[in-house]
This record gives structure tokens, C-alpha cells and sequence, in this order.
């Protein structure tokens, strides 16, 4: 049995490479789903500016119309003022006169802050623009780069694979089985040390028995706290820790 433990810790460390380098392309790859979607997302919103800039500039050229007519009117009215005979009329004509002249006085002021939003939206579709393309040429250096770390990593699962292959190879049906259980069960270590009468896993106290046991390494043990597989910690020096394993395999 210390043999097929032996076997297990090494398949332990190969599933635990290969589940960091599945989550360095998962992060690699949401980090460009991350930009992709900003991107699209700005030029979602350089879109909506566009229109609503088309929109204002319709509503500049109606407030240009209007103002004509409102003039047009004013001058017909004071054209009028001169040729009016009586009192009553020339008060009536001068009220309407006023009455334009207010009208065209608010036009003119609505159009001239329909120009500064104008003018304010042009230059914030400008930056958009500029940001946009920006934007576009670091996703597309960014998916070269990411690209080729993929393929490396992809080259490194496919490495992994066949070790793991192998590796389960040698392992006994019964003890696999137990294996992948726990692991569908318990993402990350199955398999930990008995050290000093305690699980290196839950770091819970061992029956005095069961830590017998593991020691002598005659039979498939589990922890009785956590339920992942005992070995006796002397068993394993030497061997690289899984955690070692990670680092060994990122440099």
C-alpha cells in the first residue's frame, strides 16, 4: 500500500499542475473576454452618442427654422406698426411685436446652449474614437501575446495528460476510484500527511489506532474529519510537496 500512496501523491501533484495551468488559461482567457466586452461596450455608447448628437443637431436645425418664422414675423410686425391708424390697433400690433421679440430672444438662447452641447458631444465622441482605437490595438497585441501563452500551456496540459495517464496506470481500480471521489468532492488535495497523530488536511486530532496504522502503511486509511487519504508524513520526505510541485512547474 505505501507503494500505490507513493504512486497517488505523485498523480496528486500532476492533477494539481494541471488544475493551475486550467486556471491560468481560464484567467487568460476572461481577461480577454473582459476587454472584448469594455470594447464593445464603448462602442455601444460612441453609438448612442452619435444618434443622440444627430438628434440635437435635427432639433438646431428646427429652433434655426423656427427663429426665421419668429423673425419674419417681427419684421412683418413692425412693418405693420408704421401703417397702423389707430390707437387701439398700434397697441395691439405692438404687443404682438414684444411678444416675438421674446420668442426670438429664447430661441436664440436655447440654440446657442443646443451649440455648446453640440460642440461638448463632438468632443466626447472624439475621445471615444480615440480611445476606441486605442483600445483595438491592445486587444489585438494582447490576443497575439495570449495566443502564444496558451499554446504553451497548452502544450504543458498535454504533457500532463499523458503523465497523469500513466500515472493512473499504476494505481489499483479500488484506490483510484476512492481517489477521484474525493477530489469530485473536494476540489484540491485528496490525498495529505498523518504528522504527530493529527491530518495535515483538517489539522484534526487522528485516532491513536488509525495513526498506528498509517504508520506501518499496510492499508488505505481516511480521515475520519475530512475524508481525505492518510499517509505517513516519513513516508514522503523527499518527494516534492505539491505546492513545491506548482513552483517547480511555474519556473
Amino acid at each position: 500500500m505505501k507503494e500505490q500512496l507513493a504512486l497517488l501523491r505523485e498523480l496528486q501533484n500532476i492533477d494539481l499542475e494541471l488544475d493551475e495551468i486550467t486556471n491560468k488559461k481560464e484567467d487568460i482567457v476572461a481577461r480577454l473576454k473582459e476587454n472584448t466586452g469594455f470594447l464593445d461596450k464603448l462602442v455601444e455608447d460612441l453609438n448612442s452618442q452619435k444618434e443622440e448628437l444627430e438628434e440635437i443637431r435635427s432639433l438646431q436645425l428646427r429652433k434655426n427654422d423656427d427663429l426665421k418664422e419668429v423673425k419674419s414675423q417681427l419684421s412683418e410686425r413692425q412693418k405693420r406698426l408704421r401703417e397702423v391708424g389707430s390707437a387701439k390697433e398700434y397697441n395691439a400690433v405692438e404687443k404682438e411685436i414684444e411678444s416675438f421679440k421674446k420668442s426670438a430672444e429664447q430661441t436664440e438662447e436655447e440654440l446657442l446652449h443646443l451649440l455648446e452641447v453640440i460642440e461638448s458631444t463632438e468632443e466626447s465622441i472624439k475621445e471615444k474614437e480615440d480611445k476606441i482605437v486605442q483600445l483595438r490595438e491592445g486587444i489585438a497585441s494582447d490576443e497575439g501575446e495570449a495566443e502564444k501563452r496558451l499554446a504553451e500551456l497548452d502544450s504543458q496540459i498535454k504533457a500532463l495528460e499523458e503523465r497523469q495517464e500513466e500515472a493512473r496506470g499504476e494505481v489499483s481500480k479500488r484506490v483510484i476510484h476512492k481517489y477521484d471521489f474525493i477530489r469530485s468532492r473536494r476540489p484540491g488535495l485528496a490525498i495529505v500527511a498523518a504528522k504527530e497523530g493529527h491530518c495535515e488536511g483538517c489539522f484534526m486530532a487522528l485516532p491513536p489506532q488509525q495513526f498506528i496504522e498509517i504508520q506501518r502503511g499496510q492499508s488505505l486509511e481516511i480521515c475520519p474529519s475530512c475524508n481525505r487519504i492518510l499517509y505517513f508524513w516519513e513516508d514522503a520526505i523527499g518527494e516534492a510537496s505539491p505546492s513545491e510541485a506548482l513552483k517547480a512547474e511555474e519556473a
